[in-house]
Protein backbone atom coordinates (compact mmCIF):
# COMPACT_ATOMS: atom_id res chain seq x y z
CA UNK A 1 0.00 0.00 0.00
CA UNK A 2 1.25 3.60 -0.72
CA UNK A 3 0.52 6.62 0.90
CA UNK A 4 1.08 10.05 -0.96
CA UNK A 5 1.70 13.46 1.31
CA UNK A 6 0.76 16.04 0.03
CA UNK A 7 2.44 19.40 1.37
CA UNK A 8 0.39 21.97 2.98
CA UNK A 9 1.26 25.06 1.32
CA UNK A 10 0.90 27.55 4.47
CA UNK A 11 1.05 30.90 2.52
CA UNK A 12 -1.77 29.80 -0.24
CA UNK A 13 -3.65 28.78 2.71
CA UNK A 14 -3.31 31.91 4.45
CA UNK A 15 -3.69 33.47 1.26
CA UNK A 16 -7.16 31.40 0.54
CA UNK A 17 -8.63 32.89 4.35
CA UNK A 18 -7.66 36.20 3.65
CA UNK A 19 -9.89 36.16 0.55
CA UNK A 20 -12.88 34.56 2.47
CA UNK A 21 -12.79 37.11 5.36
CA UNK A 22 -12.35 40.16 3.03
CA UNK A 23 -15.49 39.13 1.07
CA UNK A 24 -17.17 38.37 4.36
CA UNK A 25 -16.06 42.00 5.70
CA UNK A 26 -16.70 43.65 3.06
CA UNK A 27 -20.33 41.97 2.77
CA UNK A 28 -20.83 42.88 6.42
CA UNK A 29 -19.62 46.72 5.45
CA UNK A 30 -22.55 47.03 3.13
CA UNK A 31 -25.15 45.89 5.43
CA UNK A 32 -24.42 48.84 7.71
CA UNK A 33 -26.95 51.80 6.79
CA UNK A 34 -25.08 55.02 5.55
CA UNK A 35 -25.83 56.67 8.96
CA UNK A 36 -25.00 54.36 11.12
CA UNK A 37 -21.30 54.17 9.52
CA UNK A 38 -20.02 56.68 11.65
CA UNK A 39 -22.54 55.99 14.84
CA UNK A 40 -21.53 54.96 18.16
CA UNK A 41 -23.57 52.64 20.63
CA UNK A 42 -23.72 53.30 23.87
CA UNK A 43 -21.59 56.17 24.19
CA UNK A 44 -18.50 54.38 24.25
CA UNK A 45 -18.48 52.34 20.86
CA UNK A 46 -15.81 52.74 18.23
CA UNK A 47 -18.03 53.62 14.70
CA UNK A 48 -17.88 50.63 12.19
CA UNK A 49 -15.70 53.21 9.99
CA UNK A 50 -12.40 53.29 12.69
CA UNK A 51 -13.38 49.33 13.01
CA UNK A 52 -12.29 48.94 9.67
CA UNK A 53 -9.59 51.46 9.23
CA UNK A 54 -7.90 49.62 12.39
CA UNK A 55 -8.47 46.60 10.15
CA UNK A 56 -6.66 48.14 7.26
CA UNK A 57 -4.21 49.51 9.26
CA UNK A 58 -2.75 46.47 10.42
CA UNK A 59 -2.67 44.69 6.95
CA UNK A 60 -0.95 48.01 5.37
CA UNK A 61 1.40 47.67 8.12
CA UNK A 62 2.19 43.93 7.80
CA UNK A 63 2.28 43.87 4.06
CA UNK A 64 4.91 46.63 4.67
CA UNK A 65 6.71 44.93 7.04
CA UNK A 66 6.83 41.64 4.88
CA UNK A 67 7.61 43.25 1.91
CA UNK A 68 10.34 45.87 3.86
CA UNK A 69 11.36 42.49 5.23
CA UNK A 70 11.88 44.27 8.57
CA UNK A 71 9.87 46.57 11.24
CA UNK A 72 7.90 49.50 9.22
CA UNK A 73 7.62 52.93 10.88
CA UNK A 74 3.96 54.13 10.76
CA UNK A 75 4.02 58.04 9.32
CA UNK A 76 3.11 60.65 11.50
CA UNK A 77 -1.16 61.42 10.97
CA UNK A 78 -1.49 58.01 8.89
CA UNK A 79 -3.70 56.37 11.20
CA UNK A 80 -5.72 59.93 10.78
CA UNK A 81 -5.63 59.80 7.07
CA UNK A 82 -6.91 56.54 7.27
CA UNK A 83 -9.79 57.05 9.56
CA UNK A 84 -10.81 60.06 7.00
CA UNK A 85 -10.93 57.82 3.91
CA UNK A 86 -13.03 54.99 5.75
CA UNK A 87 -15.45 58.01 6.83
CA UNK A 88 -17.55 56.61 3.47
CA UNK A 89 -18.47 52.81 3.22
CA UNK A 90 -16.85 53.49 -0.25
CA UNK A 91 -13.68 54.76 0.72
CA UNK A 92 -13.34 52.17 3.67
CA UNK A 93 -14.16 49.23 0.49
CA UNK A 94 -11.57 50.65 -1.64
CA UNK A 95 -9.14 51.04 1.23
CA UNK A 96 -9.60 47.34 2.64
CA UNK A 97 -9.63 45.79 -0.85
CA UNK A 98 -5.95 47.90 -1.35
CA UNK A 99 -4.98 46.42 1.83
CA UNK A 100 -6.11 42.36 1.09
CA UNK A 101 -4.22 43.01 -2.02
CA UNK A 102 -1.30 44.27 -0.78
CA UNK A 103 -0.88 41.78 2.23
CA UNK A 104 -1.60 38.97 -0.54
CA UNK A 105 1.24 40.05 -2.99
CA UNK A 106 3.50 40.42 0.02
CA UNK A 107 2.88 36.79 1.34
CA UNK A 108 2.53 35.30 -2.10
CA UNK A 109 6.23 36.84 -3.33
CA UNK A 110 8.10 35.93 0.25
CA UNK A 111 9.90 32.83 0.93
CA UNK A 112 9.31 30.58 3.69
CA UNK A 113 12.65 31.89 5.43
CA UNK A 114 11.82 35.28 4.47
CA UNK A 115 8.49 34.61 6.37
CA UNK A 116 10.19 33.51 9.77
CA UNK A 117 12.36 36.95 9.86
CA UNK A 118 10.75 38.91 12.53
CA UNK A 119 9.38 42.53 13.33
CA UNK A 120 8.08 44.61 16.03
CA UNK A 121 4.37 45.63 15.95
CA UNK A 122 3.90 48.93 17.13
CA UNK A 123 2.71 47.79 20.59
CA UNK A 124 6.03 46.16 20.88
CA UNK A 125 5.56 42.65 20.44
CA UNK A 126 8.34 40.61 18.21
CA UNK A 127 7.16 37.89 15.92
CA UNK A 128 8.07 36.16 12.85
CA UNK A 129 6.80 38.12 9.75
CA UNK A 130 4.24 35.06 8.58
CA UNK A 131 2.78 35.09 12.36
CA UNK A 132 1.77 38.95 11.49
CA UNK A 133 0.33 37.85 8.54
CA UNK A 134 -1.96 35.35 9.97
CA UNK A 135 -2.90 37.99 13.10
CA UNK A 136 -3.68 40.65 10.14
CA UNK A 137 -6.40 38.29 8.85
CA UNK A 138 -7.43 37.13 11.95
CA UNK A 139 -7.86 40.82 12.79
CA UNK A 140 -10.44 41.41 9.94
CA UNK A 141 -12.21 38.39 11.59
CA UNK A 142 -12.14 40.51 14.64
CA UNK A 143 -13.50 43.41 13.44
CA UNK A 144 -15.94 41.57 11.18
CA UNK A 145 -17.39 40.27 14.71
CA UNK A 146 -18.15 43.72 15.84
CA UNK A 147 -19.84 44.46 12.44
CA UNK A 148 -21.83 41.85 13.07
CA UNK A 149 -22.90 42.85 16.98
CA UNK A 150 -23.44 46.50 15.18
CA UNK A 151 -26.07 45.03 12.91
CA UNK A 152 -27.70 42.89 15.59
CA UNK A 153 -27.81 46.00 17.71
CA UNK A 154 -29.99 47.67 15.07
CA UNK A 155 -31.97 44.64 14.79
CA UNK A 156 -30.31 42.97 11.54
CA UNK A 157 -29.78 39.29 12.40
CA UNK A 158 -28.85 38.29 8.58
CA UNK A 159 -25.39 36.36 8.30
CA UNK A 160 -24.96 38.98 5.17
CA UNK A 161 -21.20 37.44 4.48
CA UNK A 162 -23.41 34.11 3.85
CA UNK A 163 -24.82 34.83 0.97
Amino acid sequence: MSTTIERIDAREQLNGWLQGVTKMYLSDVQAIPEDKWAATFGGCTRPASVLTADAIGFLFWTAMAITEGGTPTIPDGAEKQLEEACATKEGAIAKMEKGSTMLSEALMGATEEHLMKTATTPWQMEAPLYSLAQMAVSHIWYHDGQLNYIQCLMGDADYHWSH
